[in-house]
């Protein structure tokens, strides 16, 4: 995997929650500053809870970091490919340099950076690159905490287990319980259920 010694200063970004039915998009950007002695940074996919939770405070304590949310009601306001682009845009801007090196995991870059020459996208960046793994780690973490402490606001929907993705659960909650202001009402799975 690229690290500091390989690409120098430089940001990692990744968002995570695209997907899901509820709850928002969460991006973060990881500035890689100085060499480290991380071990096991790779893609949160691939890693159990209880590693991501330990890796996520080992990166906290060694890098810069920025994390940013689009609520449900952003994402229905204008698409979730626009939400996600501006939530890493607005990750990225709280602790990068102008003069860095940025890596968006993906295969499209926020407006703001498309004439950044310094600004590469990076399909399945997450296993090429450790400052974007570690930017999905702070994603996925600081989304599901974020999650299980909507569970308390509405409880019911398992929150705390599927973090808003459209699992069997989920939609039978859904179906008992109806549609709540953290539910993404622009997708059709959503959409169907309000108009059925």
């Amino acid at each position: 995997m690229k690290d500091f010694e390989d690409l120098g200063f430089h940001c990692g970004v990744d968002e995570v929650g695209r997907g899901a039915w509820a709850g928002p998009v969460v991006a973060a950007a990881v500035r890689f500053d100085k060499c480290h002695n991380i071990m096991g940074l790779a893609d949160s996919k691939t890693l159990s809870p209880q590693k991501r939770f330990k890796l996520y405070f080992e990166i906290l304590d060694t890098f810069p970091v920025g994390v940013s949310f689009s609520s449900a009601r952003e994402i229905d306001q204008s698409n979730i490919l626009s939400s996600t682009l501006h939530v890493m845009q607005r990750a990225v801007e709280k602790i990068c340099n102008k003069e860095d090196s940025l890596y968006f995991d993906g295969n499209t870059l926020p407006k703001a950076f498309k004439s950044n020459a310094r600004a590469h996208s990076v399909i399945k960046g997450d296993a090429i690159i450790a400052s974007i793994a570690a930017a999905s780690i702070v994603a996925k973490v600081s989304r599901d905490f974020y999650m299980k402490s909507l569970n308390i606001r509405f409880p019911g929907y398992a929150w705390e287990k599927n973090v808003g993705y459209g699992v069997e659960q989920h939609k039978q909650a859904i179906y008992r319980l109806g549609v709540n202001t953290q539910h993404r009402r622009s997708f059709k799975p959503i959409y169907k259920i309000l108009c059925f």
